[in-house]
């Protein structure tokens, strides 16, 4: 590897540790440059011809990162400095050790599903981005309940009469989704999830979807009652009739997990299983 991007959350903390992995970096030769991702502001850099995307921060920043090289195919690394760390893998600790080992070519990155989100109002179809995470419709700050329509590849499914729905992808079954009742999915498998949001009618239940279906949520609820979100990190206020569709991205996020932590050992972890 010849050129590094550090793709960095604006704190101190954080700023502090990519500049001690940037002089690591710089003592081997490759090239590195450090971009701070402030919070509400969309990442406009020059990506192409990295080799790699060091994220250093929490999962949101590894979020930002991920739509960030996704069309690129660029591998990323996380270094944990947020809470979580379910995508930010590696703590601080091992970061040279771990770092070291993927410059060695050591360790193979994952690929993690993506999905693509398009809005379709009256007849305008607009691609919104590909997402690591999830979709989801909810309430806005009216606290009455949504009426959504849902189809799976053209069939008519269910009708979610609640707060709302979430897509999400096997790396985010264990984000939203997960709070709202979903089922933990192995963040390799090829799949979607659709999660109804506290639905009144309490035989909606949670489906696992091959991920070659699309996905479409029609939204039944008067304009402004309902509000569209992206990976926890961009959104819009919805319409009536408004139709939010969702497929697999033809992009994976080339993911290099932690040698030293299974998946299962982040969920014992983080969740205080055992």
């Amino acid at each position: 590897m010849k050129k590094v991007l550090l793709f960095v959350k604006d704190s101190q903390s954080a700023i502090e540790t990519a500049k001690k992995i940037q002089k690591y970096l710089i003592d081997r030769k490759v090239s590195t440059d450090i971009y701070i991702n402030r919070r509400g502001v969309k990442p406009k850099i020059n990506i192409k011809g990295r080799d790699l995307l060091l994220v250093v921060g929490g999962d949101g920043t590894f979020l930002a990162g991920a739509r960030t090289v996704a069309k690129y195919q660029i591998p990323i690394l996380g270094i944990n400095e947020g809470r979580f760390g379910f995508l930010t893998e590696v703590e601080k600790e091992y970061a040279f050790e771990v770092l070291d080992m993927v410059l060695k070519g050591q360790i193979k990155y994952q690929k993690r599903v993506m999905i693509s989100a398009y809005l379709k109002r009256d007849r305008t179809l607009r691609f919104l981005g590909d997402y690591l995470n999830d979709v989801v419709v909810s309430k806005s700050n009216i606290a009455r309940m949504l009426e959504l329509d849902v189809y799976a590849m053209g069939e008519f499914m269910m009708r979610v009469y609640g707060d709302g729905a979430i897509v999400s992808t096997p790396t985010g079954s264990t984000a939203y989704a997960l709070s709202a009742g979903g089922p933990i999915i192995y963040p390799l498998s090829e799949n979607l999830l659709f999660v109804p949001i506290c639905p009144h009618t309490l035989s909606n239940r949670p489906v696992i979807l091959p991920s070659d279906f699309e996905i479409k949520l029609i939204n039944l609820s008067p304009d402004g009652m309902a509000y569209l979100t992206m990976d926890g990190q961009e959104g819009m206020t919805l319409k009536k009739h408004d139709q939010i569709i969702i497929k697999k991205s033809k992009h994976y996020c080339l993911m290099y997990p932690n040698p030293k932590r299974s998946f299962f050992e982040i969920l014992k972890e983080k969740l205080k299983w055992g």
